[in-house]
């Protein structure tokens, strides 16, 4: 059965919207959109709706970017969402959503992932595998809140990111 996801994008350095990638943007010129990156697969068995809500490094998300983000779940029809989010403040992100899908009695599945390296540009990037591995994970968990990052699935209560080791656990 072919999925549909609604991709809802955030920012953060999965797509280059940190402060330390400005300067290697710039001088690369390269499409960074995870639209782009998407467009190039071969015959993926998923189809996808891509949503901006704000392009920003997450420590700058604020109470707007967090209304925009939770009218438009509201106003999705899809059940699977996944939203590219920096890894600064993506826990706090998944409280905020986990809350919001008890007040609001929603039946979603919601998966939060980003990246510690740009999807395009760098060969060891980990924002393809993080992706990817999102988006196959819809087809293994419940209903509810979730962050994908190197090959984990955790609740966002329940995980932190490591700065040193570069990785949530």
């Amino acid at each position: 059965m072919l999925q549909n996801i609604k991709i809802l994008k955030m920012g953060g350095t999965i797509e280059f919207k940190d402060p330390a990638y400005e300067k290697v943007n710039d001088l690369m010129k390269l499409d960074v959109t995870i639209d782009s990156y998407l467009e190039n697969l071969v015959n993926p068995h998923f189809s996808y709706d891509i949503e901006t809500i704000c392009e920003k490094d997450s420590r700058d998300i604020n109470a707007e970017d967090l209304a925009k983000l939770r009218n438009t779940i509201l106003n999705t029809k899809e059940e699977s969402i996944l939203i590219t989010h920096g890894t600064f403040t993506m826990k706090d992100t998944g409280k905020f959503l986990e809350r919001m899908l008890v007040e609001e009695k929603l039946n979603k599945k919601i998966i939060l992932t980003g990246a510690m390296i740009p999807i395009i540009g760098f060969s060891i990037s980990d924002a393809g595998f993080n992706l990817g591995f999102s988006i196959s994970a819809f087809l293994s968990v419940n209903l509810g809140v979730y962050i994908c990052m190197n090959g984990g699935v955790f609740k966002p209560g329940e995980v932190d990111k490591n700065t040193e080791l570069l990785r949530f656990e």
